[in-house]
């Protein structure tokens, strides 16, 4: 946050500089301790208008780092409700926010049109690192609507940063591997194996096993995109004990895949098995029919259309474009092999988009 933001008092001052630092590094119980002392101050009444939109705003990031959505969209809703009377400080932070929050919700395109609006107020911004980390945010979110190389170019500005802030290491090498993930796109592979070493290096160097976890995850996506599945579930195994990685059930869906491509349908039905249990106590519903379709693809083939069909309907509802368009094009072709060219103008219809100018995009999770 700007540190020459006018407050009505040099206490509270500190205090929202104190809380959104604290949001920020994800420190959950002195984020909640600063909260309430930030409301007790607000609650004397001596604050001017421009602070209680500020805390307004951070309060509405704190929802986003507790995943009280649906709280955090009340507040963005509020503050938006001033936007003729906010200055661009306040702007900045709306649009930041907004952004978070749609893409914390997998709204990935409205997220992207938020952060594009706060590419107007970084002028007004003097914190390098408040900086580079929106231009990470900018990266991973155009990274999810595979914007390849306009992700790449926001991700350098990030990284150009990082490198020279030590304390920063840790976002430095989330970074290289954002970089990585948009070579792999480009077919980059070699590329993008070297920031991912550089990225192991890093935390080699100073350890921290979960941001290995993640490494080990996307090498493992590297090698299965280029075939070479001995090297993918080679890293792919290393995940499988950390339940509490983010992206677990993407992992064990590429063990199921390997395993399936390669004909070993016992350890394919073990591995999809391990991701129902999963689902059962973290459910993922998009992942349920993910891996539903995997199954019946390889192992109740006679179901394949009918499991098509119902996702269909599933991805539709949740506006799930890439994958509604993949099993969308799949079954259009089907029906036209069957000559059921009603059935098969429906489903190209769908593979095509409802709108014109609908962006299909591919979800990475």
């Amino acid at each position: 946050m700007r540190s020459d933001v006018t407050f009505n008092s040099e206490e509270l001052r500190e205090l929202l500089n104190l809380w959104y630092m604290n949001i920020k590094l994800k420190k959950v119980q002195a984020a909640e301790k600063l909260k309430t002392e930030v409301s007790e101050q607000l609650a004397k009444g001596e604050a001017n208008d421009d602070v209680v939109k500020l805390a307004l705003l951070i309060h509405s990031r704190h929802h986003i780092l507790c995943k009280n959505y649906s709280e955090a969209e009340k507040l963005i809703s509020q503050v938006e409700g001033f936007s003729p009377y906010l200055k661009e400080e306040h702007l900045y932070y709306l649009h930041l926010f907004k952004g978070m929050y749609l893409y914390s919700t997998k709204d990935y395109y409205n997220a992207i049109e938020e952060y594009g609006e706060v590419e107007s107020y970084l002028g007004y911004i003097q914190d390098e690192i408040e900086k580079a980390e929106f231009f990470d945010l900018f990266a991973s979110a155009l990274y999810y609507l595979d914007y390849t190389n306009r992700s790449a170019i926001y991700a350098e500005k990030a990284i150009y940063i990082y490198q020279l802030y030590p304390a920063y290491e840790r976002k430095l090498t989330r970074t290289k591997i954002m970089i990585a993930l948009n070579y792999i796109d480009m077919n980059e592979f070699d590329l993008a194996e070297e920031y991912l070493h550089s990225a192991l290096q890093d935390t080699s160097i100073k350890y921290d096993y979960m941001l290995q976890v993640s490494i080990y995850h996307n090498l493992g996506f590297l090698y299965e995109r280029k075939g070479l599945f001995e090297a993918a579930k080679r890293y792919l195994v290393k995940v499988l004990k950390h339940t509490e990685f983010d992206n677990y059930l993407s992992t064990i869906y590429m063990l199921t895949s390997i395993a399936f491509e390669e004909g070993d349908f016992d350890l394919g039905k073990q591995y999809h098995e391990k991701a129902m249990d999963y689902h059962k106590e973290k459910p993922d519903e998009d992942y349920y029919w993910k891996f539903k379709i995997l199954y019946v693809k390889y192992v109740e083939k006679e179901n394949y259309i009918n499991v098509l069909n119902n996702a269909v309907e599933y991805f539709e509802e949740k506006n799930r474009f890439y994958e509604l368009q993949t099993c969308a094009d799949e079954l259009a072709t089907f029906y036209s092999n069957e000559r059921d060219f009603e059935r098969a103008n429906h489903f190209y219809r769908l593979a095509l988009g409802h709108h014109n100018n609908l962006i299909m995009f591919h979800s990475r999770r």
